[in-house]
C-alpha cells in the first residue's frame, strides 16, 4: 500500500526471490512490530512479523508473477504497511499487460494469490486434524497468523481505494468507461469509501487506527484530485 517507492537505505533487506528482485525497507519491520506488540510473549511478536512477511511476500508474488507471464520485469518493495509491486512501463509497450484487463489481472492477482495461501493452509489443517498430526504451539501461530493476513489483507486491497489493488481496478475500468473522467471519478470514489470507512472504524468500532488510515487516504486521494484538476 504505497505511494511510490521510498528512497534506498543502508539497512534495507535485500534478496531474490524466483529471481525478482525484493527489497524491504526497514520502516516494515518496525510498523510489523508495532501492530504486533501486544501479543505478550516475544516468540508471539516473531512469529506474527514472520507471518506478515510471508503473507504479503505471497500477495506481491501474485503481482509480481503476473507481470512477468505478460512480459514485464518486476521488482517488489516492502514499506510500511505493506508492499508495492512495480515494472517499467517503457518495457514492452504493445503487451497485453498494458490493456484495460491486463491491469486490471495484474491488480487483482495479488489477492487472489492471498486467498489461495488462506485456502491452502485451511486444507493443510484440515488434513493434519484427519490424520491426526499434532502441530506444535508455534506452527499452529503461524499458520492461523498467516491464514488471518492472506483473507484480511485481500478483503482490505479490494476496496476501490486508491493506491489499493481495488483502487487501481477501479481506475481501470471507469478510465475504460469514460477516458475523459474516469480518473476523477475513481478518486472521487476513493474519497467516499475512504472517509466512510474512517467514520465507522471511529463511530462504531472505537478504533482510532482504521479511522486515521482511511482519513489519511481519503485525504491523500482528495490530494491527488486537485492536482489532476490543476494539471499537476
Amino acid at each position: 500500500m504505497l505511494f511510490g517507492e521510498p528512497e534506498r537505505t543502508r539497512y534495507d533487506l535485500n534478496l531474490s526471490v524466483f529471481s525478482i528482485p525484493v527489497r524491504v525497507h526497514p520502516m516494515f519491520w518496525l510498523i510489523t512490530l508495532l501492530l504486533g506488540y501486544d501479543l505478550g510473549d516475544v516468540a508471539s511478536v516473531l512469529t506474527w512479523i514472520l507471518a506478515v512477511f510471508a503473507s504479503i511476500l505471497v500477495h506481491e508474488l501474485g503481482h509480481a508473477m503476473t507481470m512477468r507471464a505478460f512480459g514485464f520485469e518486476p521488482w517488489i518493495v516492502f514499506y510500511g504497511l505493506g508492499g508495492q509491486t512495480s515494472y517499467q512501463p517503457g518495457y514492452h509497450v504493445h503487451s497485453r499487460g498494458q490493456s484495460t484487463w491486463g491491469q486490471v489481472l495484474i491488480s487483482a492477482a495479488g489477492p487472489i494469490a492471498g486467498f489461495l495461501l488462506a485456502g491452502l493452509l485451511l486444507l493443510g489443517l484440515h488434513a493434519a486434524d484427519h490424520h491426526h498430526v499434532d502441530l506444535n504451539a508455534g506452527v499452529l501461530r503461524l499458520l492461523s497468523f498467516m491464514f488471518f493476513i492472506g483473507v484480511v489483507w485481500g478483503i482490505l486491497n479490494l476496496l476501490p481505494i486508491y493506491p489499493l489493488d481495488g483502487g487501481h481496478i477501479a481506475r481501470e475500468l471507469l478510465t475504460r468507461l469514460s477516458a475523459r473522467h474516469g480518473v476523477d471519478l475513481s478518486l472521487w470514489l476513493s474519497i467516499i469509501t475512504a472517509a466512510g470507512l474512517a467514520v465507522i472504524g471511529l463511530v462504531w468500532g472505537h478504533n482510532w487506527f482504521i479511522a486515521m488510515m482511511f482519513g489519511y487516504l481519503a485525504y491523500i486521494n482528495y490530494t491527488i484530485l486537485q492536482a489532476t484538476r490543476r494539471g499537476w
